[in-house]
């Protein structure tokens, strides 16, 4: 027995580093029978009561009966049994008959143990902090009485001790579910996913999820570009699903769809669409359903899938109307910007005041400033800052921070300067937003180069050990709503998905890589987590030399740093985040020492940024009021560094309107490069509130923050 076991346990931790455990649909009360049935004449014998065999033991029948349909998937996508075992002697042919009836089964169900679950079994006792789980029971010794001794006589004697073996497996943490939830609600979540994943496959051909990233390429799909990555992901998984026999498909299935984030594809509204038109919807129809569902209010703005005759149609017509060198486009500079066009800014009563450039104002020192800094500055409304405060300034300085991303603007203007019009209003000059950033936190690159996620939607980073003496090992820990914490003994919550990806507990050796020493925990998704409060902190596991340690939360696009430079001693709280109906908010328990900063436009938040302009959109220069008033803040060394949509639908003239289909591809497809100079910034819409603090020189220095 013992031997078999050893056997089992050997097999079963290779079957543990494939990262998910399954159970096939044999039930343990049918292996239990297989194990008994196969043995063969006389490796069973009579135990000591006759009605009974050497085998048909209680605790080895509870723990078939348990754990005995466990199995795993190879790279092969072929089921694995514990029973896939060479043993010598009896239990021989009952591993061999145990491993051929599993195998042939097909997957039903994920395997996982729950804390609570194991703590109720008379197995070895554990903590929530065990790195090992016992499942079953090792041994156990009986002394028999002079009752039993006398009831099977010749077999045992009065005060007989004797010891039991059983089988028995040792599980890591990783497969031990702590968060309290039941195993019938866990293994429900897997069952549903997989079964979503599967009718993908089935249902949607790759022909089809082919069309729906080229609709999205080609911008028939309002904000398809947002949902283009999950089709590039799924694509792979369904041409992998149909080079498969199909024995093997339900357990790649399981496997594959075993927390991947994209399981669900087909209920999502990119799956939908999919969906739609794997049942035969007409493209078009699908397209506008798609749009309307996506932006109600703005779904004409999509591109519908174009014909050859459309765009001939619509080149006929460019070319008629002498209208080709006016989409040729280029980002505007400041020497495109006359006088005459961007002094005129209705600051209120009719009066027309000239805009504020300054060209030769020299920026101060560059320092890094906290968010919350501004919190008591002067606030005033942007029509009283154009009236009254701007005229006045000799300088103007903006603080740009990591929210600005979607606020950065280039102008834009025609190539051919004397080129037809072809925006509502009087003049060649429009815009276009862009929000490429590149990430500056020295945390988040650690525990990116290390394999740490740092794409989820909330991050809690710790880095620790930056000199030669500091060895302790600190520990990232978050208590979750449900009080179900994550840390080193329980690295993933299965009900919200959090998961601490790095751990590390010897600094100065893992520094010998030239990698630093951070510890990371994330969120990927929103819709697993739970409204509550989620309460980060740092805890000493062994303080060798402790000197400190910086950390890092982000959410919602902000970073908040932190820093503590001293001995670290039982637990110290970072901070506590809240999620409330999809929304984040944040209770610092230690100070925030400002926040990392980030390239935006070439330019880092966090820091003032001189302003070479401040204009009105182009379409309120001159007298013209077509749309939405847009106030430009241009920044001097602000840079889009990638390719811009030269122009957008919404702003051509109405005779335009006719070949809005094609000239929307060729918005998308004809973009501006970015090479040389520009006029980029922040702008800001007048209809959405925002605020903008900058700091004025002039007659009267001071900062405001500007409220739009």
């Amino acid at each position: 027995m013992k031997e078999f076991n050893k056997k089992i346990q050997e097999k079963f931790s290779e079957m543990c580093k494939t990262g998910s455990l399954f159970r096939v649909e044999l039930t343990g009360r049918q292996v239990w029978d297989l194990y008994l049935g196969a043995f063969e004449d006389g490796d069973d014998p009579i135990f000591i009561d006759p009605e009974s065999s050497t085998h048909n033991c209680n605790h080895c029948k509870n723990f078939i009966r348990r754990y005995g349909n466990i199995v795993s998937v190879d790279s092969d996508f072929n089921i694995v049994s514990i029973f896939g075992v060479e043993v010598e002697g009896i239990y021989n042919p009952v591993a061999k008959a145990l491993n051929k009836a599993i195998t042939g089964s097909q997957i039903s169900e994920v395997f996982f143990e729950t804390f609570d679950e194991l703590n109720s079994l008379p197995y070895e006792k554990c903590t929530k902090n065990s790195s090992k789980f016992q499942l079953g029971i090792q041994k156990n010794t009986k002394r028999y009485t002079q009752e039993e001794a006398d009831m099977y006589p010749n077999r045992v004697e009065p005060n007989e001790i004797r010891e039991f073996n059983h089988l028995n497996l040792s599980i890591d943490s990783y497969f031990i579910d702590k968060s309290g939830r039941s195993v019938e609600s866990i293994m429900a979540d897997y069952r549903s996913a997989k079964e979503v994943f599967q009718k993908s496959m089935e249902e949607i051909p790759l022909g089809t999820l082919e069309l729906v990233r080229d609709l999205i390429i080609q911008g028939s799909l309002l904000n398809g570009e947002t949902h283009k990555h999950k089709i590039e992901k799924f694509i792979p998984f369904k041409k992998a699903y149909d080079d498969l026999p199909a024995k093997s498909r339900n357990s790649w299935c399981w496997k594959t769809s075993f927390g991947l984030s994209i399981a669900k594809f087909k209920n999502e509204l990119i799956g939908v669409l999919c969906s739609e038109l794997a049942m035969g919807e007409e493209i078009n129809k699908a397209c506008r359903s798609w749009n309307k569902r996506v932006d109600p209010a703005n779904y004409m703005k999509a591109v519908a899938p174009i014909t050859k005759a459309q765009i001939e149609m619509a080149k006929k017509f460019v070319e008629e109307n002498d209208y080709v060198e006016s989409f040729n486009r280029r980002t505007a500079t400041i020497d495109d910007i006359k006088v005459t066009e961007i002094k005129h800014i209705n600051v209120g009563e009719g009066k027309i005041k000239a805009v504020s450039i300054f060209d030769n104002v020299k920026a101060g020192k560059k320092h890094q400033h906290k968010r919350n800094e501004f919190d008591k500055v002067e606030e005033v409304s942007i029509d009283k800052f154009m009236e009254e405060i701007l005229p006045g300034c000799t300088d103007v300085e903006a603080f740009l921070e990591n929210r600005h991303s979607n606020n950065m603007v280039t102008l834009t203007t025609a190539e051919t300067e004397e080129s037809k019009r072809i925006f509502k209003w009087d003049n060649n000059y429009s815009w276009t937003f862009n929000g490429n950033l590149a990430g500056k936190s020295e945390i988040k690159e650690a525990v990116k180069s290390q394999g740490g996620g740092v794409d989820g939607i909330l991050r809690f980073s710790i880095m620790w050990a930056e000199d030669d003496i500091d060895n302790s090992d600190l520990d990232a820990h978050c208590l979750e709503p449900n009080r179900n914490e994550i840390y080193y003994g329980n690295k993933k919550s299965w009900t919200t998905m959090g998961v601490l990806d790095i751990d590390i507990t010897q600094p100065q050796s893992h520094k010998r890589g030239g990698r630093k020493v951070v510890e990371n925990i994330t969120y990927p998704v929103m819709n697993k987590m739970l409204d509550g409060t989620y309460k980060f902190f740092v805890r000493q596991y062994a303080g060798r030399n402790s000197k400190g340690f910086k950390a890092e939360i982000e959410f919602d696009g902000q970073t908040y740093s932190y820093e503590y430079d001293r001995k670290v001693t039982g637990n110290v709280h970072v901070a506590e985040v809240t999620l409330k109906r999809g929304n984040f908010s944040i209770e610092h328990k230690l100070p925030e020492t400002g926040y990392s900063s980030k390239e935006i436009y070439g330019l880092e938040s966090g820091s003032f940024h001189k302003v070479n302009l401040v204009c009105l959109s182009p379409n309120h220069w001159d007298g013209n009021k077509e749309g939405n008033k847009h106030y430009f803040f241009m920044l001097n060394k602000c840079k889009a560094e990638s390719k811009l949509r030269s122009f957008h639908n919404e702003n051509l003239k109405p005779e335009l309107a006719e070949h809005r289909k094609v000239l929307e591809v060729l918005g998308s497809t004809n973009m501006i490069e970015t090479e040389g100079e520009q006029l980029s910034g922040l702008g800001f819409n007048s209809t959405v509130r925002d605020e903008l603090v900058v700091k004025l020189g002039g007659n009267f220095k001071r900062t405001v923050k500007v409220k739009f």
